[in-house]
């Protein structure tokens, strides 16, 4: 009686199995749990602003050369190939260079990619703060415009997005190089869970 006990246990156990990820699983990571930033027109927008939906979150730069504009394309990418659960997906895009980045400019920068981006753009402090929650890097550095112009520079910065599921919770963690259909395959699995 109490191998079999133990057997279904073991049996229960493999029917309630995690499903498995192409992107990093963080489910249970103590950073990067919550985000409070105002968006392009001033409301103050968290995870739960986003209930029902998953949301990516990736932390760019409206300047930024190449890995800004690439990432905001693959998720325009990946909205197309989720169909019809496209609706229950949410891109939001928060800006490390709030000092260039106005709100007004930002917004016509996320429109041509995709009108529904969400743009979030806090004070220098609250970018830093949030940055370092979830273990964002991001560093100004000069370019040979700088010393003429002290806005000519650029920002070396990590390019993780970061996917919250439809309780606001942060589930997964995207590194830039991953396919598009691989992180639709996860979107998919979220959203439909």
């Amino acid at each position: 009686m109490r191998v079999a006990a133990v057997g279904l246990i073991g049996l229960s156990a493999c029917s309630q199995k995690p499903a498995k990820f192409n992107a990093m699983d963080v489910t249970d990571a103590p950073w990067g749990q919550s985000y409070s930033l105002p968006d392009l027109q001033g409301n103050i927008i968290t995870p739960a602003s986003f209930t029902g939906k998953v949301t990516a979150v990736f932390f760019g730069f409206m300047y930024c050369p190449d890995a800004c504009p690439t990432h905001l394309t693959k998720m325009g990418e990946v909205k197309k190939l989720l169909g019809k659960h496209a609706e229950k997906f949410q891109i939001v895009f928060i800006t490390i260079d709030p000092e260039r980045d106005a709100a007004d400019q930002l917004k016509k920068y996320l429109a041509s990619f995709d009108p529904t981006i969400v743009g979030l753009r806090g004070s220098l402090d609250q970018t830093q703060a949030i940055a370092k929650d979830f273990r964002v890097f991001y560093k100004k550095v000069d370019t040979k415009d700088s010393r003429r112009d002290p806005k000519a520079y650029t920002i070396d910065h990590t390019t993780f997005t970061y996917v919250y599921d439809g309780q606001g919770k942060l589930r997964l963690v995207i590194p830039h190089d991953l396919a598009v259909e691989k992180i639709a395959s996860d979107i998919r699995n979220l959203i439909t869970r």
